[in-house]
């Protein structure tokens, strides 16, 4: 079933270059602070460690919410928007997915890409 799941996670990525990717830019909350590569170092750490990746069942959300500093934490979080079937996100998809929303959004945002949806969110407060 592993191989199924992870096959499948494959097409629907693998796809997403054909049709398209819906993104969106916030357009409140800060921005991120200090240099974008610690964001992107955190978010390939978590998603090599398991935060992320693995089986999400049909529409699972996974979170995470890293401290920055005492009043800056960083908001994560990765949906399986398909509502039958569970499938295996794969690390470098995690990795990707999350690091878009960093790279190309001052203020953080969420991308949706075949049947996934990507959130990387920069808030005051703490975790």
């Amino acid at each position: 079933m592993h191989f199924t799941t992870t096959l499948a996670s494959l097409v629907l990525l693998g796809g997403s270059a054909i049709s398209g990717v819906e993104a969106k830019c916030f357009t409140s909350g800060i921005t991120w602070p200090g240099g974008l590569n610690v964001f992107v170092a955190d978010v390939e750490r978590e998603c090599r460690r398991g935060a992320f990746t693995g089986t999400f069942r049909p529409g699972e959300v996974k979170y995470k919410c890293i401290q920055y500093g005492s009043g800056t934490k960083m908001e994560y979080s990765i949906t399986n928007k398909n509502t039958r079937d569970s499938f295996d996100l794969q690390d470098e998809h995690c990795i990707g997915g999350l690091s878009d929303e960093i790279r190309g959004c001052s203020r953080g945002g969420s991308s949706e890409k075949s049947g996934w949806v990507f959130t990387s969110d920069p808030n005051e407060g703490r975790c």
